[in-house]
């Protein structure tokens, strides 16, 4: 098989799996499917309109909102999703959409039709007394998309 046809068939693979992981569902059924493979104490899916992490606008759109404990599912394996959506095929991160800090981030993607904001948050802190990294067991993940 030659290289342009490798390449093709790869394209061809990427664009089908993002027509199938965002087809005629609301978008945000994809983050609610894959998020329900994680271990969850709450797992809601809204689709009206929300008030936005970003600016606390009401948006018209959908949200879904994870929620889960250390005991449950490590930091880590939630974060690697979180990881996972920012970077789906067929989706771009918007630069000018994008909060990091201790123990939480916020990224903004987009495609032809859509634009979510995800937010990943497992607070950390040092403590003042012992000057040690401290981290909540608590680990939530909002995604919020509307239309462009």
């Amino acid at each position: 098989m030659s290289m342009k046809i490798k390449f093709l068939l790869l394209a061809s693979l990427l664009l089908l799996n993002t027509s199938i992981a965002f087809g005629s569902d609301s978008v945000c059924s994809y983050f609610y499917r894959s998020l329900l493979q994680l271990p969850h104490t709450k797992l809601t899916q809204n689709n009206n309109d929300f008030l936005s992490i970003w600016n606390g606008q009401r948006l018209q759109g959908c949200e879904v909102v994870y929620e889960s404990h250390e005991s449950l599912v490590s930091g880590s394996r939630v974060y690697d999703q979180f990881e996972s959506f920012i970077h789906t095929p067929g989706w771009l991160i918007k630069n000018n959409l994008v909060a990091d800090g201790p123990g939480s981030s916020t990224v903004g993607i987009e495609n032809e039709n859509n634009r979510c904001l995800i937010n990943w948050s497992q607070h950390a802190w040092i403590d003042e007394k012992t000057k040690e990294h401290r981290q909540s067991s608590q680990i939530k993940m909002i995604v919020q998309c509307s239309p462009k």
